[in-house]
């Protein structure tokens, strides 16, 4: 598993005077901003936000075919892993650890605890919060899908070498890390004990 390098494993935010020039822009989009044009089609075939989007459809696309069976989709396969991991964990804490919206995790246990994959129980002690946790099917589930979850990956990266992979992930990691705070549901990896 790829850890980020210490200069960005902060959960502080980078200011843009922190990053040096060559960080500053995209090469690629400078000659299209300064002429005040429009790209070309061709030109958006290069442009990372395209080709992000690209990845993640590739991504799905590799998901549904190595685990399509199960009916479970890469954000409820997270989210069990994130139940078994902290189990008694409430909706929201689970969104902020998986960066799904409120709504989203709502429909997505439903579904998940209509599979009979996780359960949703109310503590005596306060009764406005849902804890979550596995059940046994759940974590058979999780057992046995421990090929297909790698084969997604090797999959995904069988393009690069060995040395590509390590440099992309890296990156990839880094990009991700630093623009969090951009997302519309961020990544929060502290555990929030408020409830629903």
């Amino acid at each position: 598993m790829h850890t980020p390098p210490d200069q960005w494993a902060s959960d502080e935010p980078i200011e843009e005077e922190q990053l040096d020039s060559s960080q500053r822009s995209v090469k690629f989009w400078d000659n299209i901003s300064v002429s005040g044009e429009p790209p070309e089609i061709a030109a958006i075939y290069m442009a990372p936000a395209h080709l992000i989007r690209r990845s993640h459809q590739i991504s799905v696309a590799l998901f549904a075919d190595e685990l399509g069976e199960y009916g479970l989709t890469s954000v409820q396969y997270a989210s069990l892993l994130a139940i078994r991991d902290h189990g008694g964990i409430d909706q929201r804490g689970l969104g902020n650890i998986v960066a799904i919206d409120r709504s989203t995790v709502a429909t997505m246990l439903k579904g998940l605890e209509n599979k009979g994959l996780v359960r949703r129980l109310t503590p005596p002690e306060n009764l406005r919060v849902k804890q979550l946790y596995i059940t046994d099917a759940g974590n058979q589930l999780l057992r046995k899908t421990v090929e297909q979850i790698s084969r997604i990956q090797q999959r995904l990266l069988a393009p690069l070498s060995a040395e590509e992979q390590d440099v992309f992930m890296a990156l990839l990691s880094k990009l991700v890390h630093v623009n969090n705070k951009f997302s519309r549901v961020p990544l929060k990896l502290k555990m929030n004990d408020s409830a629903e």
